[in-house]
């Protein structure tokens, strides 16, 4: 059970203090401190949130084909092409880091609102960025279950750096259901108008969906994670599978 914020910031959870676990622990362990392991695994993940990134993009194409939406579609298979030829942590992040910041410049051009610009975080410099956030911490909290249900040390991630109170394997996980689970539903309630400027409050310079809108946005969330929840589930088994037995992991891809 986790506590959040009407911001989506996590307070506070409650989990099982059962034992268990430990083999899967250990094997996680192995494969971290296995520099090929590791970055296998860290390339996988990139690779599929590339993929879907670009999926989402060109599915909804039609919106907007000039040229500077062409370029963008090209300079991220440009670099998603690159991925495979990475030697290091390092590289495929920052290959994830301007593949990303070329699907943003897509993204907003998706929206038929031009109140984003840009893609920022905390605080949310609009209502875009703010339902973006929330769907996120959403997916996170789904993720942090399914992790600890197949008994990881959710701390320890193959692509994000080990960070002192940072989920840093739930954060790895995230990256390819983003673009799937999160921006493509907040695009379709965003241009259908189901969320607009109205339903969000600025606190402390950030936007915030007022009460009311929040619990809308819990309904429709239940509604929305109903079919995703066993694929979910699925990937995180998988991701067992491959530090236990030593395999190539492979991600979800849309």
């Amino acid at each position: 059970m986790v506590y959040m914020s009407r911001g989506g910031k996590i307070i506070g959870s409650l989990r099982s203090q059962r034992g268990g676990g430990a083999v899967v622990r250990l094997a996680q362990f192995g494969a971290f401190m296995s520099p090929d392991h590791r970055l296998a695994i860290a390339k996988s993940m990139v690779d599929a949130k590339i993929h879907n990134q670009l999926s989402l993009a060109l599915k909804y194409k039609y919106h907007d084909t000039n040229d500077e939406f062409d370029s963008n579609i090209s300079s991220i298979k440009s670099y998603s092409a690159k991925l495979k030829n990475a030697e290091t942590i390092n590289e495929v992040m920052g290959i994830e880091g301007i593949s990303a910041k070329n699907y943003w410049n897509c993204y907003k051009r998706l929206l038929k609102t031009p109140a984003f610009t840009r893609r920022d975080y905390r605080p949310a410099p609009d209502y875009v960025n703010a339902l973006l956030n929330l769907g996120y911490a959403f997916l996170a909290n789904e993720l942090t279950t399914c992790l600890s249900v197949e008994r990881f040390d959710i701390e320890i991630g193959f692509l994000h750096s080990v960070h002192y109170g940072r989920a840093s394997l739930v954060l790895d996980l995230m990256e390819e259901f983003r673009s799937p689970f999160v921006d493509a539903w907040s695009l379709s309630l965003l241009n259908r108008k189901v969320f607009k400027a109205d339903n969000f409050a600025i606190e402390n310079n950030d936007y915030r969906l007022t009460g009311e809108s929040f619990s809308k946005f819990c309904s429709l969330y239940h509604n929305h994670v109903d079919k995703w929840r066993e694929i979910f589930q699925e990937q995180a088994k998988q991701l067992r599978l491959a530090v236990m037995e030593g395999n190539s992991y492979e991600p979800y891809r849309e």
